[in-house]
């Protein structure tokens, strides 16, 4: 998707239970701190998940998100950051995933609770 190239994000991995995206924590994504926009976590965040969904379903089911929900933990100022968007429960309508956003050094970073709706 245009929007997530703009951004670097690119899928690392692909699991059965749902998939990591990873983006560069380049200077272009720094707030005023210097470190990692939150919005530019959420965006990888929402990525993930979405991107994950529309695999599980074989790009056959149109998708939107109703929810997230995100703590973040811990400043990135530079390195690679990785989601990994895992299902809790794949409804009929509804979808519920949790995601892990890690550093280059395995620190957790963010995690978040999304709902996604297939619509």
């Amino acid at each position: 998707m245009p929007f997530n190239d703009l951004l670097g994000m690119r899928v690392a991995r692909v699991y059965r239970d749902g998939l990591t995206m990873e983006m560069d924590a380049t200077p272009r994504l720094q707030n005023i701190l210097g470190t990692l926009h939150g919005g530019a976590t959420a965006a990888l965040i929402d990525a993930a998940v979405g991107v994950a969904i529309i695999g599980h379903h074989g790009g056959e089911r149109m998708t939107t998100t109703v929810e997230m929900k995100v703590n973040y933990l811990r400043p990135v100022t530079s390195g690679k950051v990785r989601a990994r968007a895992r299902f809790v429960k794949l409804g009929k309508t509804l979808v519920v995933t949790s995601c892990e956003v890690k550093d280059t050094h395995g620190h957790l970073i963010a995690t978040a609770l999304v709902t996604y709706m297939l619509l």
